[in-house]
């Protein structure tokens, strides 16, 4: 491979200065692994922005990671990425086909390949959904496969929070598969492996180990998550401030060191963390689905000002498109200019792709090949949007 030396010097070099911040800053664990055999690809987990690096640090070997093309397309800071570290692009909320061509390429060429392999980091504590497409790559790439989990992110680091935690984070190899191994499984026996392996529910975790992640304003931005109310079943009624979650009819909980809910107002709380609420807000919006459909076709289920949709060329800066208020009805995204001069109307039913990063940037993808992103200048939830489009479109949410 052209210029592999190059990346594997930097490599080399950045993972002492790397190793030496994850152990003190964040407290990192891991136990240090040599594979067995060559090139090898690695599947983890994925629940903090660093999680990367301490892969990295743990595995002995040069790895090229999978990243999200909004990584690279970043100005000056993604031109660096790519010079340093030459990752393989994967499209948040499209198609994934181009990205497993460059990991095959990349293993048939002798070099290792490490993927976050939800392609998400995860918003409710669980492992998100693990595609039979991740089988299929790893069945057809002549490569041994590592598994690594990592626990601990979750907590110190939640997708929906303003700020970070302190406690600690752990990192290990769970297993690896020689290529022998491999070829005597079916590609749905190794998305089973991958699954088990991978499996995680960080609430579960923290209830054996009982570590605490002390930090300042706990709650906020918990509504980028939780939107649905389990008092009045209000829909994006719900806000946080310092510690506390509450919505405007009265509804109160405090979070606490452990990412629990403690109950602040007199309705009881049934849910003890957010995988909880999470998982009765997606139960509540399935069984409800078709009355939503019909309620609300002239009127938004979802309405936020302040957002900037531009439409995304991976070799170039996002293209601005428009800027005003989304508004998301039981059929279609619209994006209004804030002088009501420019409507854009996406058909959910267009819609092929849809995916959120970061908090809560939306992405998604079109029939006719348009690419696009929605950034917002006010907090509010992307994950919602993403939820209500693939049950309006008889999706299961996973």
């Amino acid at each position: 491979m052209k210029h592999l030396a190059w990346f594997k010097s930097v490599y080399a070099i950045l993972r002492i200065p790397l190793t030496v911040y994850y152990k003190v800053f964040h407290n990192y664990h891991y136990k240090k692994y040599s594979p067995e055999s060559r090139p090898f690809i690695v599947l983890a987990n994925h629940n903090s922005d660093g999680d990367q690096f301490m892969v990295g640090m743990a595995i002995k070997g040069h790895m090229f990671f999978v990243a999200s093309e909004h990584i690279v397309r970043s100005g000056f800071g993604g031109k660096l990425v790519k010079l340093l570290a030459n990752p393989i692009i994967r499209k948040k909320g499209a198609e994934a086909k181009s990205t497993i061509d460059e990991i095959q390429r990349r293993l048939k060429e002798g070099t290792n390949v490490c993927m976050f392999v939800e392609g998400n980091r995860s918003f409710n504590g669980q492992t998100g959904w693990i595609s039979p497409a991740n089988g299929a790559l790893v069945k057809n790439s002549n490569a041994s496969l590592i598994t690594f989990r990592l626990d601990g992110g979750y907590f110190r680091t939640p997708r929906w929070a303003e700020y970070k935690r302190k406690g600690p984070e752990f990192g290990y190899v769970v297993n690896e598969y020689s290529q022998e191994k491999l070829k005597s499984m079916s590609e749905d026996e190794i998305t089973k492996a991958i699954r088990n392996d991978l499996y995680a529910n960080a609430f579960d975790w923290q209830k054996k180990n009982k570590h605490r992640y002390k930090g300042k304003n706990l709650a906020e931005y918990l509504e980028t998550v939780l939107f649905v109310c389990p008092k009045c079943k209000a829909i994006d009624t719900l806000k946080s401030k310092n510690d506390i979650f509450s919505c405007s009819c009265g509804f109160s909980v405090r979070i606490n060191d452990y990412c629990c809910f403690e109950p602040l107002s007199d309705d009881t709380c049934n849910f003890e963390h957010v995988y909880d609420w999470d998982r009765w807000q997606r139960d509540y919006l399935k069984k409800n689905i078709s009355n939503l459909k019909t309620e609300y076709i002239n009127k938004p289920i979802l309405k936020h000002s302040g957002q900037t949709l531009s439409r995304i060329n991976i070799t170039k800066n996002a293209e601005a498109l428009n800027t005003g208020i989304m508004e998301l009805y039981s059929d279609k995204l619209v994006i209004t200019s804030a002088d009501y001069s420019q409507q854009d109307v996406f058909r959910l039913s267009d819609i092929i792709g849809f995916s959120v990063t970061k908090m809560m940037t939306i992405f998604f993808s079109t029939k006719d090949g348009g690419y696009y992103e929605i950034k917002s200048d006010i907090i509010r939830t992307g994950v919602g949007y993403l939820m209500f489009y693939r049950y309006l479109t008889d999706r299961d949410y996973v």
